[in-house]
């Protein structure tokens, strides 16, 4: 893969500017977003960055209704089908937040339709949050009560320690600043919180191990078939670091893993075999020494 140097892109996580091509790239209507590896700090992220009018478009109403492989959130189904299906996992995502926090108030970043706010409220804390989209916002009052102001974390007033816990799920690999964001929510927090963030971690597994060597080794560049969501790309030793360098006075990530049932499979069916044949090994590995997970939860200490 060739190397290039970037003066206007910088890498969001060092601000270095040298870097290598990592060989997946997206496309937004005619518009290719490549994706860069930091030579520094191994941060992936997309780049050129989208803007605020191609942010607002890839998270229309149509990322929460549609259900196919080109388009839409966080699985093969609909946002709050794949919503109702994930709350398997709400009890594991909260039993590490109560390892540090077993109680105070809780603000969630992205707060979707509201389900996990909702588990959060039932487990004894206090709950409010946000959430870009109007969609989001009318169903989590309509099914929650919920009362969500409708924003971006970026347009959102600074409240100065004012929780116990920020958490950020699947939010994080979406933001286009996520170092300056993570910085606001250690504002947020009194002393002693914490912020949680869980992302997905695709390239931390061995099918997205595997792919990253491959598809290098040929010095091919694999179109990905869903708009640039995530503009960033976690890996343990990334998602420490991006908290140390908000300032969190220690961070620690936990590794998770999808149940082979669960994954979303897209590509053609030779990828779609493989990555599924591999999940199952995967998945036992993660278990059993909490390596190569697909999914990562950090949290920061302030």
């Amino acid at each position: 893969m060739s190397s290039e140097t970037n003066i206007a892109g910088s890498c969001p996580l060092c601000n270095n500017t040298e870097y290598r091509c990592f060989p997946i790239h997206y496309y937004l209507g005619e518009k290719r977003f490549n994706v860069r590896k930091c030579r520094t700090c191994k941060f992936i992220f997309v780049f050129p960055r989208p803007t605020d009018e191609e942010i607002g478009a890839m998270y229309a109403d149509e990322y929460f209704l549609h259900d196919g492989a080109d388009c839409g959130a966080h699985s093969m189904t609909d946002y709050e089908t794949a919503a109702q299906q994930g709350s398997v996992k709400f009890s594991e995502i909260l039993g590490y937040i109560k390892q540090f926090k077993s109680s105070g108030d809780f603000f969630e970043v992205g707060a979707g339709m509201g389900y996990f706010l909702d588990y959060v409220r039932s487990e004894g804390y206090t709950v409010n949050g946000i959430e870009y989209s109007p969609l989001g916002v009318s169903k989590a009052r309509e099914k929650f009560g919920l009362n969500l102001s409708r924003s971006s974390f970026e347009q959102f007033p600074e409240s100065p320690k004012s929780h116990d816990i920020v958490f950020f799920g699947d939010v994080l690999e979406h933001l286009v600043q996520p170092l300056e964001m993570l910085r606001k929510a250690h504002c947020m927090l009194r002393h002693g919180g914490i912020t949680v963030a869980e992302v997905p971690s695709m390239f931390n597994s061995i099918v997205g191990r595997g792919a990253e060597i491959i598809f290098g080794a040929l010095g091919k560049s694999k179109r990905m078939p869903m708009p640039p969501y995530h503009v960033n790309e976690f890996t343990p030793a990334t998602l420490q670091r991006i908290f140390l360098s908000a300032g969190y006075r220690e961070a620690t990530v936990f590794q998770r893993i999808k149940h082979p049932s669960t994954i979303a499979l897209r590509g053609n069916a030779f990828e779609k075999a493989t990555k599924l044949a591999l999940q199952y090994p995967n998945y036992i590995v993660t278990k059993a020494f909490g390596i190569l997970g697909d999914r990562l939860v950090g949290i920061g200490v302030k």
